[in-house]
């Protein structure tokens, strides 16, 4: 099953990144930034979730102690850097976005599912932090502290917290179908850009 299921993200994934890629470069071919924000958004959150359910999809199905800590490092790492972006991406950029266009019940919602992303970034930053500086870019020479990256992270409720991500960024990608629906019945009454 879970082969089933990494198969099914390495297939979606790809073929949505180039839709988005492909909406991001329509809009730079006619000097638009109308919806940027809303590809750009789109294309960050889901390599990151891509790479998140990859990274859960293989710790689940590791035997060794040592991969499951080196998967859970790698989630920690890249789930803290996402959560650096994520609050100016959506909560910044995304809403004046849809402010702007128009949008504004979609902007309520962005704001809801940023404050929903702040609120586990408060929550969990010196976790992510310090793997992330200390133990998963292997930045310290202190190998006392290296040997402990291998042997005493908690890996399940690194793997546990990285699931969360995910499922918060569930609500985001229905965020975005939204928007690109709205996006999709403007221009069906109001022509191309």
């Amino acid at each position: 099953m879970l082969d089933k299921l990494k198969k099914s993200i390495n297939k979606q994934i790809p073929e949505s990144l180039i839709l988005d890629f492909a909406m991001l470069k329509g809009l730079e071919a006619k000097k638009s930034d109308r919806y940027k924000a809303s590809a750009e958004l789109s294309i960050h959150s889901k390599i990151v979730q891509s790479d998140l359910s990859l990274l859960i999809l293989n710790y689940k199905s590791a035997d060794e102690e040592i991969e499951k800590k080196f998967y859970s490092r790698i989630s920690a790492i890249i789930v803290f850097e996402y959560l650096s972006d994520v609050n100016y991406l959506l909560g910044n950029k995304l809403r004046k976005e849809l402010i702007k266009n128009d949008m504004t019940e979609l902007a309520e919602v962005s704001k809801s599912i940023n404050k929903e992303f702040s609120d586990f970034k408060n929550e969990n930053l010196n976790t992510f932090k310090y793997i992330r500086n200390e133990l998963g870019a292997h930045k310290t020479k202190n190998t006392e502290i290296l040997i402990k990256s291998v042997f005493e992270i908690d890996d399940e409720k690194i793997m546990d917290l990285t699931a969360d991500v995910v499922l918060i960024n569930n609500k985001l990608f229905r965020l975005l179908t939204q928007v690109s629906n709205a996006i999709s019945e403007y221009h069906k009454l109001n022509g191309t850009l």
